[in-house]
């Protein structure tokens, strides 16, 4: 049977794509202030909006002086594609949660190597190989970057190193049970970087 519809009737069966809005226009800074400092840095900046209205926001980041900008979350996979995770205290939360393990990269230091120094200081696991995978910003009122990474061929066969003020418990998991963490409202801390890695990994 011939279809005999129009080329603009056959194509009618498409959906359109929606139009999309225009991005707003950026905001001018016209100053920053330091507010507070010790392990976290608190600064406030001035902005004028498009509209001509003038705003104080809060940014937060890591210590400045001590030349810290990011830091790096890592998915450690076992051979057999366990999650290597820690319980820890954590002080927003007041309670013990389940981590992703990373922390802080040093001045200077490639991300990667800080996802393997980390690894290793919080859980006494090494890894075969890892990868960047990808970034995201600490918040939306943060200047700190938090690098995501794929570790794998993770063993127990490194040294535990923690600071004072860590207990980090290592916990393996499946990938089912690590899933169910991060469905379970507040069990988890760093849940934003723990699914982009998990879609990079390709087990969401």
């Amino acid at each position: 049977m011939t279809d005999r519809r129009t080329d603009s009737a056959a194509t009618s069966d498409v959906a359109a794509e929606p139009s999309r809005l225009p991005d707003p226009e950026p905001w001018e800074l016209l100053g920053e202030k330091l507010a507070y400092q010790r392990f976290l840095t608190v600064s406030v900046r001035r902005y004028r909006m498009p509209n001509g209205h003038e705003v104080d926001w809060d940014v937060s980041g890591p210590e400045s002086t001590a030349g810290i900008a990011s830091g790096v979350t890592v998915l450690p996979l076992t051979p057999d594609g366990r999650i290597v995770t820690v319980r820890m205290f954590r002080p927003g939360p007041d309670s013990i949660v389940t981590n992703l393990p990373g922390g802080l990269v040093d001045p200077g230091e490639d991300p990667a190597d800080g996802g393997v120094r980390e690894l290793e200081e919080e859980t006494g696991y090494t890894c075969e190989s890892i990868e960047i995978v990808g970034w995201l910003w600490g918040g939306t009122s943060s200047t700190f970057r938090k690098y995501v990474a794929i570790a794998r061929g993770c063993r127990p066969n490194g040294k535990q190193q923690l600071d004072d003020a860590e207990d980090c418990v290592p916990v393996e998991l499946t990938v089912a049970e690590f899933r169910a963490e991060l469905r379970t409202p507040g069990a988890m801390t760093g849940t934003d970087a723990a699914y982009l890695v998990l879609d990079h990994a390709g087990l969401l």
